[in-house]
């Protein structure tokens, strides 16, 4: 049985990159072949983690949702779904504006997310990760949002 691929795709900061490698962990535990910040087509699915502070990383983030649903109705990905800070700032807003995504979530519905593609979660993986930057060095989330 060939494995279902997933693509995350991260903007803005280095505590959404942190959030995006727990995600591919918990996928990739679920036997899926994930991919961080792919230009590849085919993916089962794309998750989307924006951010929702910085008026250039929204904007960033709308335009690259934008392209994905593009893509998605061009049939070159399957599901869409957006995740992070903006997803949870502005969920009805987005909705109702690009109906083209599948779901949204907020940061905190990592269950949610995995539950949705049909995967185990695991909690006791939810500090372990895939890390995505050279393995000389990693971000250590200490917070949460911009505040």
């Amino acid at each position: 049985m060939e494995k279902k691929r997933v693509n995350v795709i991260t903007m803005g900061c280095s505590k959404n990159l942190v959030d995006s490698e727990v995600l591919l962990n918990q996928l990739e535990k679920g036997k899926f072949e994930v991919a961080h910040d792919s230009n590849e087509t085919g993916f089962d699915a794309v998750f989307i983690n924006t951010c929702g502070f910085i008026g250039d990383a929204k904007q960033e983030s709308i335009d690259t949702i934008l392209q994905y649903a593009e893509a998605r109705e061009r049939g070159e990905i399957g599901k869409l779904y957006v995740m992070g800070c903006m997803s949870e700032r502005y969920q009805n807003d987005l909705e109702k504006e690009i109906p083209e995504v599948d779901k949204y979530f907020g940061k905190f519905d990592m269950k949610a997310m995995v539950d949705e593609l049909k995967v185990t979660y695991h909690p006791e993986y939810i500090y372990e990760r895939k890390n995505t930057t050279p393995s000389h060095f990693a971000y250590l989330k200490i917070s949460e949002g911009c505040n």
